[in-house]
């Protein structure tokens, strides 16, 4: 069926196999009032040929045969105002979306971003932070406040006055730096001083990666601002990317005794255990704390950098796999670790499918697309006016955000936001995407609000306006979305016209198939039956129980199966040429050893009945004459198409062509 034809791979075949060196508008082929240019039927000819390879390949003739056929079709269709049913509207425009992504991104910008998160993915970090939180939508004046304070608290660490980790303790304002009280039953949690841990690449968010990947071990960051707020950033560690790892431990609780460490000691005690040769999960049974994981011998699931105390992740770096560590402090108690199994990170082609698939859910993906807005703006002529602008972003007031809001009275807004080409977009056009976009709670900063729109709406008119004009520009585009469009309505006219009718046309069905009785015949058949088993005491019976003229049932019923070790049994039909018990002589009653490809006995096959050659009956072969009524409807319909629409071939250019297909 013709969708099928609309692969992926065949897209991606599509994209690299046209070459345009120069639009040539010769006319190939006129089919009724429509014409196909040359230069068009070639690329799609040289398309489906890299498609099909050298050894498969159709020649220029026989494909421009098949060509015609098409177009005879689909003018049909287009006729027939099918191209015009909303139905068909809605599926073409999802093609075309689809289509259209590649055009609208800079895809060298993405594969570059694709290749250096790859880089990044060899090392997980471990990083500190300290945060100055900002609302959404801050005013000026708080962000100058937020940022003013980052550089005076990294200005007090860089001169001696605190350490980061005291630092991150006074001044952070994620609430995990400090230690916290038990609270309504709840324990309390020692703080993290600002330690974040270890971790790799999508694991926070982007502007916060970028930086921390650029530091050097022991660096502090200027501030970096994220939507959560400003951060001071320290890297204390980078350590070759663990990937995921499985791990065993033996966990002993921190002692309620600060001044005598009676975990310390227990744990002591355990490792000499292990020293003396101990099994590690006999030790995780017997004394490990960790209730979850000691009845497993201390067997944790596999576990990322990002998923376990940074203690863990450090001692491991340094391990081998099947080793095991010395005890190990944490904010938890001691542990030791079994270094059991690691599932490294996997090679740039291994990991493309999946960076990618991650990219899409990230901020860094549209780096691309700004790339290729940058494109269109000085392609086509973009131009601002700004004098228009002021005035339009006083128009929009706290009023937008009232329940009863409403445009009217507005549109008499018309000057000139910005020009791309010679489209003019206006006041109002900018006045309604803020009203449609907006959220429904008034802002901390309007004016803030107002910029990131205007922003988003001159990116989506550039790249709107692009989408529009793609067929003028990527003859490759105009292509593939004429197939797409042509090959929608062929598909639905074919269901109507032939594969549909075919099953559903009851009458003319049977009609066809008694016309075409003679096709559908049985070729010589016979029926088997067939025990499977080795053994030879029971074939030897089997071979007994045959006797000419005793009843099938009655034989089979005194071979007296044993229930709990039954010989397999098979009834089969089977027709001369099409089966693997061809190699046997047919003969009504022969019974004949059954024989495996190296020539072992693995059973007998009893001939009950030889059937000759009969003619078949429509349910018998339903499936094949659907088929072949299919294709005698198509060629009548074919037949009547070339009658109506006329067919012209441009002999001259078609040389030339053939002339190309032997380069």
């Amino acid at each position: 069926m013709i969708k099928k034809w609309f692969s992926l791979f065949g897209l991606l075949l599509l994209f690299n196999s046209f070459g345009f060196a120069q639009q040539n508008t010769d006319v190939l082929l006129s089919v009724g009032d429509e014409k196909v240019v040359a230069e068009d039927f070639w690329a799609i000819y040289q398309k489906n040929s890299k498609i099909q390879g050298k050894a498969e390949k159709t020649s220029l003739k026989e494909y421009l045969d098949l060509y015609i056929n098409f177009k005879l079709k689909v003018k049909e269709a287009k006729d027939a105002k099918m191209d015009t049913a909303q139905a068909f509207i809605n599926e073409l425009e999802g093609y075309r979306k689809q289509l259209a992504k590649p055009y609208l991104v800079v895809q060298e910008l993405n594969d570059e971003t694709v290749y250096q998160l790859y880089q990044r993915m060899q090392n997980n970090v471990r990083a500190s932070h300290i945060l100055i939180r900002l609302p959404e939508n801050p005013m000026p004046q708080d962000t100058l406040a937020a940022f003013q304070m980052a550089i005076q608290i990294r200005d007090e660490i860089q001169k001696g006055k605190y350490s980061f980790a005291e630092a991150a303790e006074i001044y952070s304002e994620d609430p995990s730096a400090r230690d916290t009280e038990m609270e309504n039953g709840r324990p309390g949690r020692l703080g993290n001083k600002g330690d974040l841990g270890y971790f790799g690449v999508f694991d926070m968010v982007y502007s916060f990666e970028e930086a921390v990947y650029s530091l050097q071990i022991g660096e502090i960051s200027k501030p970096v601002r994220t939507r959560f707020g400003y951060h001071l950033i320290y890297l204390s560690d980078k350590i070759p990317a663990i990937g995921e790892v499985e791990v065993a431990h033996i966990f002993i609780k921190k002692s309620p005794s600060a001044e005598i460490d009676s975990a310390k000691l227990k744990i002591d005690a355990i490792y000499k255990q292990l020293q003396d040769g101990k099994a590690f999960d006999t030790l995780a049974k017997a004394y490990s704390d960790d209730k979850g994981s000691s009845s497993k011998g201390g067997l944790l699931p596999k576990f990322g950098a990002n998923r376990m105390v940074p203690e863990f992740i450090s001692t491991l770096s340094k391990m081998q796999i099947g080793a095991i560590s010395k005890p190990i402090k944490t904010s938890f108690g001691w542990h030791i670790i079994q270094f059991i199994d690691q599932d490294p990170i996997k090679d740039f082609e291994q990991s493309k499918a999946e960076i990618k698939e991650k990219l899409k859910r990230d901020v860094r993906s549209h780096k691309g697309e700004q790339a290729k807005i940058a494109q269109i703006k000085k392609e086509e002529n973009f131009k601002e006016y700004p004098e228009n602008r002021e005035e339009a972003n006083r128009l929009i007031t706290v009023d937008f955000y009232a329940k009863d809001f409403r445009l009217k009275g507005m549109e008499s807004h018309v000057k000139p936001l910005f020009s791309i080409r010679q489209k003019v977009y206006t006041q109002y056009d900018f006045l309604k995407f803020f009203a449609e976009n907006k959220k429904t709670q008034v802002p901390s900063s309007l004016q803030t609000v107002i910029e990131d729109s205007y922003k988003a709406f001159v990116d989506k008119s550039c790249l709107e306006f692009e989408e529009q004009h793609l067929q003028e520009k990527y003859p490759e585009y105009r292509i593939i979305l004429n197939e797409y469009r042509e090959g929608i309505l062929l598909f639905d006219l074919m269901d109507k016209k032939v594969w549909s009718k075919a099953s559903s046309d009851s009458l003319g069905l049977m009609q066809y198939f008694n016309k075409n009785r003679k096709k559908y015949r049985w070729e010589k058949r016979a029926q088997l039956v067939v025990f499977k088993t080795n053994d030879k005491e029971k074939l030897a019976k089997i071979e007994q129980a045959y006797q000419p003229g005793k009843p099938e049932v009655d034989i089979i019923n005194s071979l007296k199966q044993d229930s709990l070790n039954p010989i397999p049994i098979e009834h089969l039909l089977v027709e001369s040429g099409k089966t693997v018990y061809d190699q046997y002589k047919w003969k009504k009653g022969a019974v004949v050893q059954l024989i495996d490809e190296n020539g072992e006995q693995q059973g007998l096959i009893y001939f009950s009945a030889i059937l000759p050659k009969t003619d078949k009956e429509l349910n018998e072969t339903r499936g094949k004459v659907i088929a072949d009524y299919q294709n005698y409807l198509e060629k009548l319909w074919l037949k009547d198409l070339k009658h109506r629409y006329k067919v012209r071939v441009n002999k001259k250019v078609y040389r030339k062509l053939k002339a190309r297909e032997k380069l």
